[in-house]
């Protein structure tokens, strides 16, 4: 077969597919969500790793804010980092009545995605004066997902788009600047769903193509429906995301997104919602008496609770969805352990570590304290590339994975070990041979904690003579994490 289409046919095979043919990873990033390189594990498992929840970096005191905020969307633009969300209230501050007023959508920014401001910017009045952050309205706002396209046919003028829940569908909206806002098309550009969560949308440069993840239904339960598009106006009829192997639960939001640094894999961080029903262990939970005060408006505003689920797809369609919770509700306190807890932003921004000589991490917003006014924002921290590690005991255990072929001279790993722990790597042909010069014995030990380590054998780390040719990685680990490689 053809090198280059090989690329793209592992590319879009699904992540429990198993190619006859060895797997061409190039010189890309490939990180271990889920078994597609690995063919054997021996005392090695596929850990879900959690974020570490940090500091408040908003408080939703606004008037035009409220104890709903949510659906926020973070990106890196140029020097700034920016982000929008759903300005909400949900009931008031004892629970005995719903808020009336119409949601709207409102910018924040930051320097360093640690730090954020709401700045005045003076577009929309609201209560008969426009010093506020919103950038737009609507009678029936319910939410407002804001991209940059990265279409290179993307006009300059449109070089912001949104996509909102309106009258009829999902409709598109344009910006030049992300802040002053107007229509696509004078009609929704997707008819078929329910619309009623966050519904995103991103240029994809690997297919050529834009994705559309949004929210339906099938059979009562809250789904993840998927449509593409050539030019973000004529889209495919929704289907519904499909799942390796996991249970059919109610999913709310979904915060798909290619992952920036190894983009031929898209990463989603779904709300999981479940209605237990009333039970005395309710009772327990913090607060009860605002619950009891919710559930006389509707019983699921008591019974229903949510939190934050990890899954992964190389092909957008089907996704390898963690069953454990990559952010829970957490340790109890007054005001969480409800419908509307770990519902996690959408977008992945680097931020400096809290150590000034520590690698930077990843950093992801979820919400908290929703019902009860006032809302707040907490940011969370995450490994760069640390979503799912390849962990091995102290007592060690190996992994082998399926042939593959790769360009480059060196191995990199992202890595941790303790410091009695260590990673060891050997390249085998494909039926298991060790190649002289790169056997587990001549491997020099691995060990310590780094985004980028390079390996190496008593010969050295060149592997150039045997890029482009089947070989398998076998790795011997004790007390370690591997999170991905990549061959440079």
């Amino acid at each position: 077969m053809n090198p280059g289409l090989l690329v793209l046919a592992t590319m879009f095979l699904g992540a429990e597919a198993k190619p006859a043919e060895p797997i061409n990873i190039g010189s890309r990033r490939e990180l271990f969500v889920d078994d597609f390189l690995i063919e054997r594990r021996d005392g090695v498992e596929l850990r879900l790793q959690r974020p570490v929840p940090r500091e408040i970096v908003m408080v939703h005191d606004c008037p035009w804010e409220g104890s709903g905020c949510c659906y926020y969307v973070a990106m890196r633009d140029g020097d700034l980092f920016r982000m929008w969300y759903l300005g909400y209230d949900l009931t008031n501050e004892d629970g005995t009545r719903m808020a009336g007023r119409p949601g709207c959508a409102c910018y924040a920014e930051s320097k360093d995605g640690i730090h954020w401001t709401r700045p005045d910017l003076g577009l929309i009045s609201y209560n008969n004066s426009t010093h506020n952050n919103i950038v737009w309205t609507s009678p029936t706002a319910d939410n407002f997902f804001v991209l940059k396209d990265g279409n290179p046919a993307c006009r300059k003028d449109e070089q912001y788009k949104a996509l909102a829940s309106g009258p009829g569908g999902l409709w598109a909206y344009c910006s030049t600047d992300g802040l002053r806002w107007s229509p696509l098309k004078d009609s929704p550009v997707i008819t078929k769903g329910a619309f009623d969560s966050l519904n995103l949308a991103f240029w994809d440069p690997l297919r050529g193509h834009y994705w559309c993840y949004l929210r339906d239904f099938h059979s009562g339960l809250r789904d993840i429906r998927v449509s593409t598009s050539p030019d973000f106006l004529t889209w495919t009829e929704p289907e519904l995301v499909r799942y390796v192997d996991s249970p059919d639960e109610q999913l709310y939001t979904n915060q798909v997104t290619p992952y920036y640094r190894a983009p031929h894999l898209f990463l989603g961080f779904p709300t999981r919602y479940i209605e237990r029903g009333w039970s005395p262990a309710f009772l327990s939970l913090p607060d009860p008496e605002h619950r009891r005060r919710r559930m006389d408006i509707s019983p699921r505003y008591g019974t229903a609770i949510t939190d934050g689920l990890f899954m992964s797809s190389r092909d957008g369609r089907t996704f390898h969805r963690w069953g454990e919770a990559f952010i829970r509700p957490g340790i109890e306190r007054k005001h969480n352990w409800l419908y509307g807890d770990g519902y996690q932003s959408w977008g992945l921004i680097e931020t400096p570590a809290e150590d000034p000589l520590a690698p930077p991490e990843l950093s992801i917003f979820v919400t908290e304290n929703s019902w009860k006014t006032p809302s707040r924002l907490r940011r969370y921290t995450l490994r760069i590339d640390g979503f799912v590690s390849l962990a091995a005991p102290l007592r060690g255990g190996e992994v082998v994975t399926r042939p593959i072929l790769f360009d480059g001279k060196t191995l990199t790993l992202n890595f941790s070990t303790s410091a009695a722990g260590n990673i060891r790597v050997e390249l085998e042909e494909p039926d298991g041979k060790p190649i002289p010069g790169f056997t587990m014995e001549e491997c020099l030990e691995i060990f310590g904690d780094r985004l980028d380590r390079v390996v190496a054998w008593k010969s050295g780390s060149d592997l150039g003579k045997l890029a482009g040719k089947p070989v398998r990685l076998r790795f011997a680990m004790s007390d370690a994490d591997l999170y991905a490689i990549q061959f440079r």
